[in-house]
């Protein structure tokens, strides 16, 4: 009697040791996807800058000031930023300022904002432009 006991002990044991390791796998897998989902926005936002770098850009180029002549403002776009299409879209809002610090230069700033579950996430980047 005393053998059927460890037996089944040493099943229980080995029961238990797989349930645990399933629940581990569930939640690890979960962490991976958020993970790869804050670099998605992340990324999204970075290539929402250099976008609007690159329309002050041609302004410069064509010799508009892009404080007074800038159209196309990319602020309150709305992107899946790759997640399923039944998923909520993540609001981005682009807010660009300027600054002269030279007779032909142009210092644009540009601040990405967006919020997920609560929490503000935020990228600002700056750049120098020549204007003509």
């Amino acid at each position: 009697m005393l053998n059927n006991q460890r037996g089944f002990m040493l099943l229980s044991v080995i029961f238990l040791t797989l349930v645990v390791s399933f629940g581990a796998q569930i939640l690890l897998n979960a962490n991976v996807k958020v993970q790869q989902r804050n670099s998605t926005l992340y990324l999204t936002a970075i290539n929402l800058a250099n976008e609007q770098f690159a329309e002050i850009e041609s302004y410069a180029a064509a010799g508009k000031n892009p404080e007074t002549g800038f159209m196309g403002n990319p602020a309150d776009l709305e992107s899946l930023n790759g997640v399923k299409e039944d998923s909520v879209p993540v609001k981005f809002e682009v807010e660009t300022s300027y600054e002269n610090p030279g007779e032909n230069l142009i210092k644009a700033k540009v601040k990405v904002k967006w919020t997920i579950g609560g929490r503000e996430n935020s990228i600002v980047s700056e750049k120098i432009i020549r204007a003509r």
